[in-house]
This record gives structure tokens, C-alpha cells and sequence, in this order.
């Protein structure tokens, strides 16, 4: 972080005393022009991990308000890093995906006898596929895997999407696959057959070792559905899943997280009082469209207006 002044550099070590470099984890890719997130966002995305019915609703159940807060601190850091794209725009998006490679060549291997027979029984078995963060939303995509009778072949095919909106502070869930057939689906896509690990064998062994130190993301407890109410980290919601395979339509409503400290508004919008470092005052004659205060822009205050 060379780039950084005195004060930034300090901010950092001071707020973030834990970075990742993206380029160094070998269980997911990343598409970013910024390579660096705070270790709270990495711990928050289970990357490699296959998940049961039951473990997949814990998951959405109690987990999305921690990632919600771990994916605003990392767009605190980006601002106060202040790294800028080839249009002198700040980075503020960042698009994570599962790799290939170590999902279906080292994380499913050692579990396919267990998903076979979850498949088998009628649950349902997921995985992460992506994570995308902006400045104006969070999306968390996962993908399901599905058999093929002949051969035994496993597969994989949509299944849901979360949305969050930093504006409205709420999750809305997406249902991309409605098919219920989780042998011989009709539509679906064959892992890769060979592995690429870029000579990075040590690597990934070493990443699927950490994983299965882990508890048990496949375990399947068919008490869950009947004990779960309320949760603790969203305590206006009810849970609504009283089979496994409940599916929510519906929007989940968090608590908004505290605001930052720092400004990670666009350069068209602000929503906050809290300027990006070294950001020159707006001048007086200009009114800022804040969408917080009124929902359209006003002519004559926020655009088209002539002073003088």
C-alpha cells in the first residue's frame, strides 16, 4: 500500500488489522480492480463448502447480518484506500465465484458417498457460486448439486439468490431453478473433469484441510425446522420454514447496520454527512440529491438550476 499517505496508512493498520489479498486464496477467483478485503468479509463467505438443507437455512437464518457488516467495512476500506479505476472513479465493486477446481476435485471427492445419499433421500445439497458487492447492493448466489442416474454423475444446477439493498436495508430472496427434480434434471451443467491447479497442489490441499477442521456443513437435522422461531441476529423475523424445503418469497427485513465512518456513496448520489477523505467541500450553490431526504431530485434545487 505504497500508495497510501501517512494518515491513510495508519487508518488502515488502526481499523483493519487484518487484510486478504485475494490473490493468494486458491478456493474462490476474484473479478475486482482492487485486491485487497478485511478478513471479517473472507470469514463470512463459505467458499468450498457443501451444504445440507438444514446448514443452508442456518446459514441464511443467522448469518446474513454479519455479512452485511463485514461487506460494509470492506467498502470502508476501499474508500479509505482510495484506489481509482482507469476513469479516476473510485474501485467500488467487487464480484467473488467458486473455483472449480477445488469444489469438485478436492471438497466434493471426500463427501460424494454423503451427498449421493442426501440426493437420494430428497434434500437438497448447495454451495456458494458467488458473491458480489457494490455500493449499491450485495447479491450471495448459490448453486445446487443434482445427480444424473447413469453413472452416477453429479451435477449442478441454479437455485437461489439474496439481494441486499443498502438503501432500503432489506434481503430479498430470488428462486432462479423451480424444478423439483433433483435426479435426471432437465437443465443443469457438468463440473470440469480435470483439474487445473496451476502447480498449486500444496495449496489447495492445504486450503481443504482447513475447511475439514471445520464442523460438519453436511450433517442433516430434521429437528431444525421445528425449533427455529425467531433468530437471534434478526430478531424481527420469523422463520416460515417448517419443512426443508421451504422456500422464502418474501422479503427478509434486517436491521440496518450502524452507518460508517467514512463516505462509500457514488459520485452521483451521497446518502451519508460523511465526506471521503481529502474531498474538497461541495460549494454552497449546489444542493446534492440525497435519496435519504427526498425520493426524486427536485428541478430547480438539484439540477437545471441557474443561479445569479
Amino acid at each position: 500500500m505504497e500508495f497510501l499517505s501517512q494518515t491513510q496508512e495508519q487508518l488502515v493498520r488502526e481499523q483493519f488489522p487484518s487484510l486478504v489479498d485475494l490473490r493468494t486464496q486458491i478456493h474462490f477467483t476474484y473479478w475486482s480492480e482492487l485486491h485487497l478485503v478485511t478478513q471479517e468479509l473472507c470469514d463470512q463467505l463459505p467458499f468450498g463448502q457443501i451444504f445440507s438443507a438444514t446448514s443452508f437455512y442456518r446459514l441464511i437464518d443467522f448469518q446474513l447480518g454479519s455479512l452485511v457488516t463485514a461487506a460494509q467495512r470492506t467498502l470502508t476500506l476501499w474508500a479509505l484506500i482510495g484506489v481509482r479505476q482507469y476513469n479516476g472513479s473510485l474501485v467500488d465493486q467487487l464480484a467473488l465465484f467458486h473455483d472449480e477446481t477445488f469444489l469438485w476435485h478436492y471438497s466434493v471427492p471426500p463427501k460424494r458417498q454423503e451427498i449421493l445419499y442426501q440426493i437420494r433421500n430428497g434434500n437438497r445439497v448447495r454451495f456458494l457460486s458467488r458473491f458480489f458487492l457494490s455500493q449499491a447492493k450485495i447479491e450471495l448466489e448459490f448453486s445446487e448439486i443434482r445427480l444424473l442416474s447413469s453413472g452416477d454423475q453429479l451435477v449442478y444446477t441454479d437455485s437461489k439468490e439474496y439481494t441486499y439493498d443498502w438503501v432500503t436495508s432489506t434481503w430479498e430472496t430470488h428462486v432462479h431453478n423451480l424444478e423439483f427434480s433433483l435426479i435426471d434434471p432437465r437443465v443443469y451443467t457438468l463440473p470440469i473433469l480435470i483439474p487445473n491447479t496451476s502447480g498449486q497442489e500444496t495449496e489447495y490441499q492445504d486450503q481443504l484441510e482447513r475447511l475439514q477442521a471445520l464442523p460438519s456443513t453436511l450433517i442433516l437435522e430434521t429437528d431444525y425446522w421445528g425449533s427455529v422461531t425467531t433468530t437471534s441476529s434478526l430478531p424481527s423475523l420469523t422463520s416460515r420454514a417448517s419443512t426443508p424445503e421451504s422456500e422464502y418469497h418474501r422479503s427478509r427485513a434486517l436491521a440496518s447496520p450502524p452507518l460508517p465512518d467514512v463516505c462509500l456513496c457514488g459520485t452521483d448520489v451521497c446518502y451519508c454527512e460523511a465526506p471521503v477523505p481529502n474531498t474538497p467541500p461541495t460549494p454552497s450553490y449546489i444542493f446534492l440529491w440525497k435519496p435519504s431526504q427526498h425520493s426524486h431530485p427536485i428541478k430547480g434545487l438539484h439540477y437545471d438550476r441557474h443561479t445569479g
